[in-house]
């Protein structure tokens, strides 16, 4: 029996020993009859210790084939090179881009006040309403403004009356001045006229006395002085209405100077009265509401009890970024840079240009706050809102540049370079400006040169690969 089981055991190596296929044996479990003579102690020690000799060798082979197959797989896998990314070192403009966080804010905003103190009448808007230049907003009732504005108006139609009355006046003195004038004339004439009579009567009494008589001497004397009473007369009276002509325009003046008075008081309670009126001074949305109807409001801006608004209006057609430059970029800040507005709540970029700068550097945060102008033309962009603006500084124009993603950063920076028999090379490269998408490359590398771009978790130094040329600029 012990011969069989050897015989046996000896058959089962050889086969697996012959395929390599088997890692381990089957035992040939002989279909022994119970009923059978067993065979002797020492027979059946001798064929166990076979049995295991068998197993030991049939190991061995397995272990053989398994470290045979592997060889024969790490050869093959050898003998495909991987297909990997690979850009060529090239020239490109890069210039080094600096992020800044900014916060939009409304082009225009204010918050509107009544300038007249009195109980709102009507609100004519509420919160998010849409409203355009000159919209009435609310109206402002004042009790006694009314009967304030009629009672100017009033003064002013007596002190208009009195101007016409003085002028009048002066009308009846100017006319009393020429009639006087006329008097004069008149008084003069016969004045002269009864002198030449008294004259002719004084020659011919000198030249033949007695010939006339002396009552005719006395009576053309007599003439003579009340000629030149009439005379005195006359110019009196024409001095007076002279004067009563001065007088009148004098009452002219002073009557115009009322109508003026009246005039500025009227238009001030007018224009008062306008205040009542709360209108947009520009397009935009209202964004808050401080009063209702009923509530009384004090009037004006003093800094002791300032008023409270009605409305906060602003305009959002057209936002403002503001952000802050620290002092190390400010000089290279200018009006007129493009920049790139970033909104990450929106996943949306717009193009734009610094469109401000306040010059100024704050003592307390060191920056200098710069603003950007955005058209809101399709509403998304909300004052509040927080954006990053991103500006290219450091501009070089046709460097030698390769990938970023060509690059491995560790305590120093290398690239793995494909050589000309298509294996990979790590070099040490040193580097200059850097963009978010590649990086000026100062030595390491020459123009022309082919880079791995991409994972190099499944390659290393000395591997060989198949290159697959993708664009500097479409390097992933």
């Amino acid at each position: 029996m012990a011969d069989k089981w050897k015989w046996r055991a000896k058959k089962d190596v050889a086969r697996d020993s012959a395929c390599c296929s088997r890692s381990r044996i089957t035992r040939m479990k002989p279909r022994a009859n119970p009923m059978q003579d067993r065979p002797s102690t020492f027979q059946e020690s001798r064929a166990a210790l076979l049995g295991v000799a068998a197993a030991l060798v049939l190991a061995a082979t397995g272990t053989a084939c398994k470290k045979v197959v592997g060889s024969e797989a790490a050869k093959g896998s050898a003998a495909a090179p991987a297909p990997v990314a690979v850009a060529k070192v090239g020239r490109a403009d890069i210039a080094r881009e600096v992020v800044f966080d900014a916060e939009f804010r409304p082009f225009q905003d204010i918050d509107l006040h009544a300038r007249v103190a009195g109980f709102v009448q009507a609100m004519n808007v509420d919160v998010g309403d849409r409203v355009k230049a000159g919209q009435l907003l609310a109206s402002i009732e004042v009790p006694e403004l009314k009967e304030d504005i009629e009672r100017a108006a009033a003064a002013v139609k007596r002190a208009q009356s009195d101007v016409v009355k003085a002028q009048e006046d002066a009308l009846r003195a100017d006319e009393d001045i020429r009639r006087t004038e006329a008097e004069i004339k008149r008084a003069q004439a016969a004045h002269a006229e009864v002198k030449l009579t008294l004259g002719r009567i004084a020659a011919v009494s000198k030249e033949q006395p007695g010939l006339v008589a002396q009552q005719d001497i006395d009576s053309a004397q007599s003439k003579e002085r009340t000629a030149d009473a009439q005379v005195a007369a006359a110019q009196a009276a024409h001095g007076g209405s002279r004067a009563a002509a001065s007088a009148a325009r004098a009452m002219i003046a002073s009557v115009k100077e009322q109508v003026h008075v009246a005039e500025a008081d009227l238009h001030k309670l007018e224009a008062k009265a306008g205040f009542t009126k709360i209108v947009a001074p520009f397009d935009g949305f209202i964004s808050k509401r401080y009063a209702d109807a009923g509530d009384m409001l004090r009037g004006g801006l003093s800094p002791s009890a300032p008023a409270v608004p009605l409305v906060r209006l602003v305009h959002v057609d057209k936002l403002r970024l503001v952000f802050p430059v620290s002092a190390s970029f400010v000089a290279r800040v200018k009006v007129g840079d493009d920049v790139e507005v970033r909104v990450a709540s929106l996943s949306k970029t717009f193009p734009a240009k610094v469109a401000r700068i306040t010059r100024e550097v704050e003592a307390n945060t060191r920056t200098m706050e710069t603003q950007v102008d955005l058209v809101n033309a399709d509403g998304s962009l909300y004052p509040g809102m927080y954006a990053a603006v991103a500006m290219k500084l450091d501009r070089k124009t046709g460097v030698l540049a390769v990938p970023i993603t060509a690059l491995a950063r560790g305590k120093k920076v290398t690239v793995f370079l494909i050589k000309p028999d298509n294996t990979l090379e790590e070099r040490e490269v040193k580097l200059g400006l850097e963009a978010p998408d590649k990086a000026e490359v100062l030595a390491g590398l020459a123009e022309g040169d082919s880079v791995l771009v991409g994972s190099r978790s499944q390659v290393k130094p000395g591997q060989k690969v198949e290159p697959k040329l993708v664009k500097l600029e479409e390097a992933p």
